[in-house]
């Protein structure tokens, strides 16, 4: 038997367990059967209070492991820091890349401002100007002017074929000042509702050109970024679903 939790942002969902399971468990439940489904699993591998610091792993639905999750990082920031810890401050060590949480009136997760590449692709006669991203894991993002266009899941599925099922994929449309459209084809996923690594990334490749504050409109829902000095924090609503036991 063994305690987990269910939480959601931007229509992502998760799975927190307080313990390291074999992933021949973890295959047993996960599926039809027990009814418990979720987008990434998140495993809590160790607790230190005493330097705030929570060592986690995470894993796709179909247990691939993941690199990283912004909007499941910011769950576990909004539950720890208002649920149990009722400290101000955690810190998240996962792959030993340490991400940075902290509480005011909202949950605000910090990640260092990642760097980015511009490259150029040639789709059939089409060239497109994206750029490249690495926040520890990788993504592809292009600026567009129709993020309804049905070419989308072309594209995404042309960068697929050609370099692998390696990247996330990010189409963004500006709607207006600081109000931002976002599309993401997830990898190992497919198109998700929401991807808070993917709209992190995305967002640092435009703050030179606007302001420090934007809001972020997905399929999923709504979230923010603002830019502080080297810093790019992610906060927005998370919504507790259910406490369980099997």
């Amino acid at each position: 038997m063994f305690n987990f939790i269910k939480i959601h942002a931007c229509g992502n969902d998760f799975i927190v367990l307080f313990k390291n399971e074999k992933k021949i468990f973890l295959k047993k439940i996960l599926n039809k059967k027990t009814n418990l489904s979720c987008d990434q699993l998140l495993i809590i591998n160790n607790i230190n209070l005493k330097y705030n610091t929570i060592k986690i792993k995470i894993y796709n639905n179909n247990l691939s492991k993941a690199q990283n999750c912004g909007n499941g990082i910011r769950c576990l920031a909004w539950y720890f820091l208002t649920k149990k810890n009722k400290n101000k401050i955690i810190n998240f060590n996962l792959n030993n890349n340490f991400i940075y949480s902290f509480k005011n009136k909202n949950t605000y997760t910090f990640y260092k401002i990642p760097k980015n590449k511009i490259i150029y692709i040639r789709i059939k006669k089409y060239f497109f100007k994206i750029f490249f991203v690495n926040l520890i894991n990788l993504h592809l993002v292009f600026i567009i002017k129709n993020i309804n266009s049905y070419l989308l899941k072309f594209i995404s599925k042309i960068i697929i074929f050609y370099f692998g099922d390696k990247y996330n994929i990010e189409f963004l449309q500006l709607l207006k000042k600081n109000n931002i459209y976002i599309r993401i084809f997830e990898r190992n996923v497919g198109e998700t509702y929401s991807c808070g690594s993917g709209i992190i990334s995305s967002i640092s490749c435009i703050k030179k050109f606007f302001l420090n504050n934007f809001k972020i409109n997905s399929i999923g829902g709504i979230c923010f970024i603002k830019f502080i000095k080297k810093f790019v924090i992610i906060y927005g609503k998370v919504n507790f679903c259910f406490f369980g036991y099997i």
